[in-house]
């Protein structure tokens, strides 16, 4: 009995082995023929420090128009195509620049540790060449620390920043699991469905289940099928999988950090993580500097409030970048 099931035990083995193998091959045949379909699909490319970083410019154009750069979650595939929704509204009264960090989108992976002083620099570099010269930095998630950072290195640059359930010191110091060792779990777990073909496979004639978008807009084909290609064959390269164990030292960086009086602050927060974890609220009070126009908004929703609350956000933003 024990050799049968052994054998049966052996030839399972055999089979998921020869699958792995087979979804291994397929997944990387279709990466070598889909990338470059892709390379100029949006967004104009800046040269920084001899790589391609991506920026897509939407909104008005006048000089006086008030501009609002949005800086992307930890992960994000494509960030113009996520933030496109949220763009599209903004620019009806404010120029908006999404910028793909290094590998991140259609941009180039990067050669340099994730640390937040490279982040940085590279940013503002890009910024520096399209000829940016004041602006509003928008961010979601991991973003808020590379802000924090950012608006006390270049704060005559920084007109206010405006979260989107940002990121925040010591958020890993009192929760009531360690999320960043979770998160790199994750990453993992969906670069390993990646390289398989298992994610490909269920994105067949159905590219909305690859990725994660603002279910109300009306994404054209051509755009899911980009963002589709991108979710399934960059996602956790090795650039966004460095910045993930560059967290816990980004986080050390930025510990004692607040915004300067001069940068206003506008921290949209979800009300979903306020009840997880019970100092998200109070976190973000206490980076927000001493500006009196600062303002903490909880909205009912998870963390990418961008996607449930986009009309709301849009609505004070508006009022607030001006």
């Amino acid at each position: 009995m024990r050799r049968k099931i052994f054998k049966i035990i052996k030839w399972l083995v055999i089979v998921i082995l020869i699958l792995c193998c087979m979804g291994i091959t397929w997944n990387y045949f279709c990466k070598r023929r889909e990338i470059p379909k892709i390379q100029a699909a949006y967004g104009k490319a800046v040269k920084v420090n001899g790589k391609k970083m991506t920026v897509e410019i939407a909104g008005l154009q006048a000089e006086e128009t008030p501009v609002i750069v949005l800086l992307p979650g930890l992960g994000s595939p494509s960030p113009v195509l996520e933030f496109r929704p949220l763009a599209e509204e903004l620019g009806k009264t404010c120029k908006v620049i999404t910028m793909e960090p290094f590998g991140y989108g259609l941009s180039d992976p990067a050669d340099t540790e994730r640390s937040i002083e490279n982040i940085v620099e590279e940013l503002h570099a890009c910024l520096e060449k399209i000829g940016v010269r004041r602006y509003y930095l928008m961010v979601h998630s991991i973003s808020g620390l590379y802000s924090l950072y950012y608006a006390n290195t270049y704060p005559e640059e920084v007109r206010g920043f405006i979260g989107i359930d940002s990121s925040v010191p010591k958020q890993n110091e009192n929760e009531p699991f360690d999320t960043t060792k979770l998160n790199l779990l994750m990453a993992y777990l969906s670069k390993t469905k990646n390289v398989l073909g298992i994610s490909r496979i269920f994105s067949i004639g159905n590219p909305e289940k690859a990725i994660y978008a603002d279910q109300n807009y009306s994404y054209s084909q051509e755009d899911l099928e980009v963002f589709r290609i991108l979710s399934l064959d960059t996602s956790y390269n090795k650039t966004v999988m460095n910045e993930l164990k560059q967290v816990e030292n980004n986080l050390k960086i930025v510990r004692n950090m607040k915004f300067p009086k001069e940068v206003p602050v506008l921290n949209f927060v979800s009300k979903d993580n306020c009840e997880i974890f019970p100092e998200w609220e109070k976190l973000h009070k206490s980076v927000m500097g001493d500006n009196q126009e600062s303002e903490l908004i909880t909205l009912t929703g998870g963390h990418y409030l961008h996607f449930e609350q986009k009309e709301m956000i849009v609505d004070l933003t508006c009022k607030f970048a001006r």
